[in-house]
């Protein structure tokens, strides 16, 4: 049964595990946007890492945070395996925060392929799942919410696992961000149904059938604009897509910066403008989303941006709390359940 997050009920606030030591700027970003949560957001915290380091960016004791110690940390740059030799690392000891139940969600803004490797070892896939996948939410033109996946867990998969990826990315959409009946696509380089590889042709046939809302392949500009609720890929292009949008929209604010600050007349031209500006770098900033989860994991395990700041980390914090709250993860087991399940070692 799904924990209340009502103080002041018979049941206890939501608890997040928060990798404290993971990210670029750990742990002070991390324990900032933590207390940022604790004071706006009705849900416990565990700061999951080393003790000393994180109380020295603690002003003072919180009543709905606490410090669980654990004494290394995995670096942004080592091998998933590392998560195998640092089993006290605050990765692997929040993790387990999960699996024993101390936790209701796990968190992390650090090295995601040692989360994915970790969250394998200790918890498991949902049954069914051949492949977990990650997610990358996005503001698209439509002024809503889309879901890419995947986003770099699966570099080569089969037209089985992506199919696998829409039905758990619908799930995830239709609880948490409550679209009824999302629209679900193919990213692929032409609308036409033969378009793509064997992988995208197989896949789109598959889709076809299985999603009631299927609206076909979709390109590049189209997923951004807002084509679909849900996008499927196999994680090598859906990472090429997210970072290639995210190094757009870095390169595009940061060339209109310099062509504002070229000329006094446009800095005043700005400055009338700024209420226009604000609403434009909000629309496209990653901290508003803050974290997505590991798609098939048998537990509510969500990972961030390394770059995360303050705001980023609070909103992650706010993520997690809604996955619990909304069940995905049993929405993803039931929706699994109801299809054909997906044998990783079957033969393509």
């Amino acid at each position: 049964m799904q924990r209340s997050a009502t103080r002041g009920s018979s049941q206890r606030p939501i608890t997040v595990a928060l990798d404290a030591m993971g990210g670029d700027n750990a742990p002070a970003n991390i324990v900032r946007g933590a207390l940022s949560a604790a004071r706006d957001t009705d849900v416990d915290i565990i700061l999951v890492g080393r003790g000393r380091e994180i109380r020295s960016h603690l002003p003072a004791a919180q009543r709905n945070l606490r410090i669980h110690e654990a004494s290394e940390a995995i670096a942004m740059d080592a091998p998933p395996t590392a998560v195998r030799r640092m089993r006290d690392s605050s990765i692997m000891v929040g993790l387990e925060l999960l699996k024993d139940g101390e936790a209701d969600a796990f968190l992390s803004f650090g090295n995601t392929g040692a989360v994915m490797a970790g969250a394998l070892f200790t918890l498991g896939r949902v049954p069914g799942v051949g492949r977990p996948a990650l997610g990358a939410l996005f503001r698209n033109g439509r002024g809503t919410t889309s879901l890419l996946l995947d986003v770099g867990a699966n570099v080569e998969a089969r037209p089985q696992h992506l199919a696998q990826f829409a039905t758990m990315g619908r799930a995830y959409v239709e609880r948490v961000l409550r679209h009824r009946n999302p629209s679900v696509g193919l990213l692929n380089v032409g609308e036409e149904e033969g378009k793509g590889t064997s992988l995208h042709q197989e896949t789109y046939l598959l889709l076809e059938r299985q999603e009631t809302n299927f609206v076909g392949n979709i390109e590049g500009n189209e997923m951004v604009a807002g084509a679909a609720d849900v996008i499927v890929s196999d994680g090598f292009t859906g990472n090429v897509a997210v970072k290639l949008t995210e190094g757009l929209v870095e390169q595009l604010f940061g060339e209109l910066k310099r062509s504002i600050q070229a000329s006094v007349i446009h800095m005043a031209g700005a400055w009338l403008m700024r209420g226009a500006f604000r609403g434009l770098r909000a629309h496209w900033d990653y901290a508003k989303v803050g974290s997505a989860p590991l798609f098939g994991i048998d537990g509510a395990v969500l990972v961030g941006h390394g770059r995360a700041n303050t705001e980023a980390v609070a909103s992650g914090i706010r993520s997690a709390r809604s996955v619990v709250e909304a069940g995905v993860v049993d929405a993803i087991r039931d929706a699994v359940a109801g299809t054909a399940p997906v044998n990783d070692e079957d033969p393509d």
